[in-house]
């Protein structure tokens, strides 16, 4: 099953062409955690540099340098191997004993920073990922420019072929899971229900971008607020409404699948039942392992979107919310190919 094939542009493919992640330092992303250390308390928190190591593999040398099971080392989200990137890891440690984390050799790391804090770091306690990216080689600045001015706009809120695993690996697992397959690893059965979801979203938001949807309000759609997860029905559009998603304070919403009433009513209800349908053995899937039924915006807002030319190479500095893939924004920008995927092409 291809995951990008049918993942509709909203400003027309690019023409323009670049190299990502060629090095490490191509793609740096910084964590930005939605509150302060308090300075006190029974968790230590360490932000940590790494390049070239995934979030799991430093959780695991932290497990191994304190003596502590790996279940016991938290952080705020994943992130990638093929990157230089800066985040956040916590563990409970007694406040009157020391942590000699100066002596620590963690592998393609460096600790920047250790502090207390009174309570754990959970998933997704992140007001936002900054990000730096050079493209290198680029063939045509003048139209990653003009492309840039419209990707400020906002840009299909794509799950990224991430969470879909090597060669779409999770998905696969998935589509045996629900054909009556299993999975003893309870973390990878996680993976693969998490892909379906995913999946399936992608493809309402590439069907909503085909159908000219994107930017419209349908009656009976559910919308969400900017900058927060409150969604609210809408009985029937109107200007007003249209006005609220047009300045982006507001956006309208697809289902990550599960158990749960719809939500949408009307115009919305009977488009999105259009596009499940053509999924249904995932959807059911989703349903039979009793996942919650969610809504996710189906508009993503780069913000602070910058872009520096330096010969053929341009720099790009955006913020995204927790949960969102810088790719969706660079696959708006230009066509760009991986390096670190030996050259496959991301579409």
């Amino acid at each position: 099953m291809s995951i990008n094939a049918t993942l509709n542009y909203l400003y027309g493919a690019p023409s323009g062409q670049a190299k990502l992640r060629c090095q490490a330092e191509d793609f740096i992303v910084d964590e930005q955690l939605n509150f302060s250390p308090s300075g006190s308390g029974e968790h230590v928190l360490l932000h940590i540099e790494k390049r070239g190591q995934n979030t799991q593999f430093v959780a695991k040398q932290l497990a191994m340098l304190t003596g502590l099971r790996v279940r016991d080392i938290s952080y705020a989200g994943l992130k990638d191997r093929h990157a230089l990137t800066r985040q956040w890891f916590c563990f409970k440690w007694p406040i009157k004993q020391d942590l000699a984390w100066q002596d620590w050799q963690l592998e393609g790391c460096s600790i920047l920073s250790v502090q207390r804090h009174f309570r754990k770091l959970r998933l997704g306690a992140l007001k936002a990922n900054h990000f730096q990216i050079r493209l290198r080689e680029l063939t045509d600045s003048a139209e990653l420019l003009e492309r840039a001015q419209h990707v400020m706009q906002g840009v299909p809120n794509y799950y990224g072929e991430q969470r879909f695993g090597i060669a779409a690996g999770n998905l696969q697992l998935a589509q045996q899971l629900f054909a009556g397959g299993t999975i003893a690893d309870r973390k990878l059965r996680g993976l693969a229900l998490s892909a379906a979801r995913s999946f399936v979203f992608n493809q309402q938001v590439a069907e909503r971008v085909a159908q000219g949807y994107f930017a419209t309000v349908l009656d009976g759609d559910v919308l969400q607020l900017d900058g927060s997860g409150s969604v609210f029905r809408v009985a029937q559009a109107d200007q007003q409404l249209q006005q609220r998603l047009s300045i982006a304070d507001v956006h309208p919403t697809a289902v990550l699948p599960g158990v749960g009433e719809p939500m949408v009513t009307g115009t919305a209800a009977t488009f999105e039942q259009q596009v499940l349908a053509q999924h249904s053995t995932l959807v059911q899937g989703l349903v039979d392992y009793r996942l919650r039924a969610e809504r996710r915006s189906v508009r993503l807002m780069p913000q602070n979107l910058t872009l520096q030319l330096q010969q053929q190479d341009a720099i790009v500095n955006f913020s995204l919310p927790a949960g969102c893939f810088a790719t969706s924004v660079l696959r708006e920008l230009v066509h760009y190919r991986d390096a670190s995927k030996d050259g496959t092409v991301l579409e």
